[in-house]
C-alpha cells in the first residue's frame, strides 16, 4: 500500500460524515418548544404550535390564526480523559499519568441552539388546522484546542439540520383527529483534526509530517414526512401517536489533507469530493394525558427510533485516483426514550398560570466501542421544568433541561486513533417561547 493511499483511508475513514447527534435518542434532539422542554411529554397533547414538531394531529387545539417562536441554548459541560495508544506519546509530546490515562481534557465550545418559528390557521372552523414551520432539530457544534491530546481525534467540528415543513390536521369526530407534515431537512457537517501519521504499524511522518491537517465538509437535501393521530376518547383523556419516514440523504463535499510543516513537502495537498449516504431512521412516537383533577394533568410518552439498519455507512470518494469507496462499520442497536411529566394551571389564584414538570430517560443507539470524540452519544437521564404565562393575546414560556450524561469507561475502541475515554458530563437547555394569537 502506498503512503499515499494509507494516509487517505485512515483520514476519510476516520472523518467521513457520521450520524450527526446532538444529546437524544433521534437523528434530532427533540427538546422543541416549552410544552416539551417543562413537562417532558407533549405527544399525547401538543398544545402549542410546536405540535408541527412532535405530532401535526394536535393541532386541532389551535383555534384562530397564531404565530409561534421558540429559541432554546443547549450549553454542554463535558470533560473527557483519553488512554494512549501506539506511539501517541511520540507525536503529542506528553505522557500519561499513573493511573494511564493523559490529563482531562474539555471542549473550548460545546453548545447547540434550537430555534423553531411556526404561523398556524384554522381553515374550517372545528375541522381543519395547517401550518408551517421552520425549526432546526440538530445545531451543535465542539471544538478542542490544536494544542490539546485530543487533536488527532477533533479540533472543530458542527452539524446543522434546517427543517422546512407544512401541516395539517382534520378532526374526523370529537374523538379522533389526523395529521401529517411534509418538508425538506439540509443536513451540513464540517469537521477538521489532524491525521494520527501511524497507519497500519508503518510511519508517515517522513512523508506527510506530524500534523497532516484534515478538513471535511458535507451537505445534502431531502425530503420528509410524518403521519399522526390524535384522540379524546375521554372528556379528561387525551392520546397521540406519530410515524415519521426514513430518509436515506446524500451528503456531498470536499475532503482536503494538508501536509504539516515538517514534511517532506509542506503544504502539499490531497484534494477530492466525497458523498456519504446518511441514514436517518423510521422513528414511532406515543403519548397519553390524563387530567387527574380540574387543575392537574401528568402525561407520558414513549419514543422509538429503529437505528438497527444502521450496521455500516458507505462513502464514495472522487478526485482522488487511489481511493473510490469507504465503509465504516457502526452496528447501531435501537434508540428509545421514556418521560413523563405533570401540569399544575388555571389554579384560583394565578388562572394564567402553567407550571411544569418532567423526567426523562434516553437510551443511545451507538456501542461505545464505535463512539467517538467528534460525535459522541451517551445514555442519560435528565429532569425538566417550565412555566407558561398568558398576558391578553400573548401566552409566554420559560423551561430548563438538565441531563446527565453516562459515559462509560471504554476500553475496546475500534475508531482510528482508538477513542478509549472515561469522563464525565452534562447538558443545560433553556428555552424561551412567545405565542401571539391574531
Amino acid at each position: 500500500m502506498s503512503y499515499r493511499l494509507a494516509l487517505v483511508l485512515a483520514a476519510a475513514a476516520a472523518v467521513a460524515p457520521g450520524t450527526p447527534r446532538a444529546s437524544a435518542g433521534g437523528f434530532g434532539i427533540p427538546e422543541i418548544g416549552v410544552r416539551r422542554t417543562g413537562m417532558a411529554s407533549v405527544i399525547g397533547r401538543p398544545d402549542d404550535a410546536s405540535a408541527i414538531y412532535h405530532n401535526p394531529a394536535g393541532l386541532v387545539l389551535q383555534h384562530g390564526w397564531g404565530v409561534y417562536l421558540s429559541m432554546g441554548v443547549s450549553l454542554l459541560d463535558t470533560e473527557f480523559e483519553l488512554q494512549p495508544w501506539d506511539q501517541s506519546d511520540r507525536f503529542l509530546g506528553v505522557t500519561a499519568n499513573g493511573d494511564g490515562y493523559y490529563d482531562p481534557v474539555k471542549p473550548s465550545r460545546a453548545m447547540g441552539v434550537i430555534p423553531m418559528i411556526a404561523v398556524t390557521g384554522e381553515i374550517l372552523p372545528g375541522k381543519l388546522v395547517m401550518g408551517a414551520a421552520v425549526y432546526v432539530g440538530n445545531a451543535q457544534g465542539a471544538a478542542f484546542e490544536e494544542s490539546e491530546v485530543t487533536r488527532y481525534h477533533l479540533i472543530d467540528g458542527y452539524v446543522i439540520a434546517p427543517q422546512a415543513v407544512l401541516a395539517a390536521a382534520y378532526r374526523i369526530n370529537d374523538q379522533i383527529s389526523i395529521g401529517a407534515t411534509a418538508g425538506l431537512i439540509n443536513l451540513r457537517v464540517h469537521g477538521k483534526r489532524y491525521v494520527f501519521p501511524i497507519i497500519n504499524g508503518t510511519d508517515l511522518s517522513n512523508y506527510a509530517g506530524t500534523k497532516p491537517e484534515l478538513i471535511l465538509d458535507g451537505e445534502g437535501w431531502a425530503p420528509t414526512w410524518m403521519v399522526a393521530a390524535f384522540g379524546k376518547p375521554h372528556p379528561r383523556v387525551t392520546w397521540g401517536a406519530t410515524i415519521t419516514g426514513r430518509v436515506d440523504a446524500e451528503l456531498k463535499g470536499p475532503v482536503q489533507i494538508t501536509f504539516s510543516e515538517d514534511a517532506s513537502v509542506p503544504g502539499d495537498m490531497l484534494i477530492g469530493n466525497q458523498t456519504t449516504t446518511q441514514l436517518l431512521p423510521w422513528a414511532f412516537m406515543a403519548g397519553t394525558s390524563v387530567d387527574v383533577s380540574p387543575n392537574v394533568e401528568i402525561a407520558g410518552e414513549f419514543r422509538y427510533w429503529l437505528y438497527r439498519q444502521y450496521k455500516k455507512q458507505l462513502t464514495d470518494v472522487s478526485g482522488i485516483a487511489i481511493v473510490d469507496k469507504l465503509e465504516t462499520i457502526k452496528n447501531y442497536n435501537d434508540s428509545w426514550e421514556i418521560s413523563g411529566g405533570v401540569r399544575v394551571h388555571d389554579l384560583a389564584a394565578a388562572p394564567k398560570l402553567d407550571l411544569m414538570a418532567g423526567v426523562q430517560y434516553d437510551k443511545t443507539p451507538a456501542p461505545k466501542q464505535t463512539v467517538t470524540l467528534d460525535q459522541p452519544s451517551f445514555s442519560h437521564p435528565g429532569v425538566h421544568a417550565g412555566v407558561r404565562y398568558t398576558v391578553g393575546n400573548f401566552r409566554l414560556g420559560l423551561s430548563y433541561i438538565h441531563y446527565w450524561y453516562l459515559i462509560p469507561t471504554i476500553t475496546d475502541s475500534t475508531t482510528s486513533p482508538p477513542s478509549n475515554i472515561r469522563g464525565h458530563g452534562s447538558n443545560n437547555i433553556i428555552t424561551l417561547s412567545v405565542e401571539a394569537q391574531l
